[in-house]
This record gives structure tokens, sequence and C-alpha cells, in this order.
């Protein structure tokens, strides 16, 4: 899906759930999803996934047919979140 981010953990846990310190995990998933609303819209929905691969990681994405700008322009989105996080 275009415009979407995984919140990925560096060191391998099969569920989210298994996270050490899953508190700061999901502080840093809180900060991305803020960033991507400031980089494309209000809108940020999110799922915990775990079942199709085997790592534990958080999928942030914008509402369908909502968010701004080319959905296929991966470095310029990539770029919209960088500099949202800037000032966070």
């Amino acid at each position: 899906m275009p415009r979407h981010t995984l919140i990925i953990p560096k060191k391998h846990q099969r569920w989210v759930w298994d996270v050490p310190n899953v508190g700061a995990y999901f502080e840093v998933v809180r900060t991305v999803a803020r960033a991507m609303q400031k980089a494309f819209c209000e809108e940020i929905h999110s799922r915990i996934m775990g079942e199709e691969v085997p790592h534990a990681h958080i999928w942030l994405y914008p509402a369908p047919g909502r968010a701004k700008g080319d959905p296929r322009d991966f470095e310029r989105n990539a770029r919209a979140i960088r500099d949202a996080l800037e000032p966070l």
C-alpha cells in the first residue's frame, strides 16, 4: 500500500507482545504516526501484525483516498515523514 510504514523492532521478536520495554516501542509508533499525520493526512490507521511475517511489526498507513501527494513517489513520501519527524 502506498505511503505505508512498518515499525519493526531491531531485535527479533516473534510477537509485538514479546518486545522488551513494549511501552517505549509504542512511543516510537506514536511518534511516527504523528509525523505521518503532518506529512499526509490526519487519519492514520494502524494494525498490529505478525501472522504473515514471523517478526513483530506494527503497520501504519493513511486512510485510503485521504492522503495528499503522489502515492507512488516513494522518495518524496519517505522525505515527508523524515521532515515531519524533525520538529517532534
